[in-house]
């Protein structure tokens, strides 16, 4: 938690919470993942929705990208032998290539990201769910509505609100909508 804290002391816009997420918000979250084969976590942080990931889905791949140098150095200590990325997340998305579905797991702030940074992400993931069939984005937010206004063609499902969590949360998978 301290770390945490000390982190959106200096950087606000980028660290979206004020507290870890709850194991129960973890927990949902790796649950609305279903069985995935390749998993990519947006701003991992102090880890408990690695920490989930990595019981619950012992054998997908799994890469943690978390821009906070610190941060980022506690999850390789944490999880040895974990995929850590120390880098802007469009950067990571831009540059992997599956073939087989991706879920891409967020806890980025998309509702307190400078614009830029914003705007490229979400194209970024967007863009890697168009490459990928199949492939979906489970975030969290903290408001009652969706996390980020995305593309004509995807579609928004709300999977749970979680009241154990401070604050409570929904989580929420973006999609793909069927060719017609």
């Amino acid at each position: 938690m301290p770390a945490l804290l000390l982190h959106l002391l200096k950087k606000t816009a980028l660290t979206g919470a004020v507290a870890p997420s709850s194991r129960f918000l973890a927990s949902a979250m790796v649950r609305a993942t279903g069985e995935a084969r390749h998993v990519v976590e947006l701003g991992a942080g102090t880890g408990p929705v690695t920490k989930e990931l990595r019981s619950r889905l012992p054998n997908a791949s799994l890469i943690a990208v978390e821009i906070q140098p610190s941060l980022a150095q506690q999850l390789r200590s944490r999880f040895p032998g974990l995929d850590v990325r120390q880098d802007l997340a469009h950067e990571v998305l831009d540059g992997l290539v599956y073939t087989d579905p991706v879920v891409v797991v967020s806890s980025l702030p998309f509702r307190s990201l400078p614009k830029d940074m914003h705007d490229v992400t979400v194209t970024s993931i967007e863009r890697l769910l168009r490459r990928v069939p199949g492939s979906k984005l489970v975030q969290f937010t903290y408001q009652p509505r969706a996390p980020f206004e995305a593309s004509a063609d995807f579609q928004w499902n709300k999977t749970c609100s979680v009241w154990r969590n401070a604050p409570p949360a929904g989580v929420w998978v973006l999609q793909s909508l069927p060719a017609a």
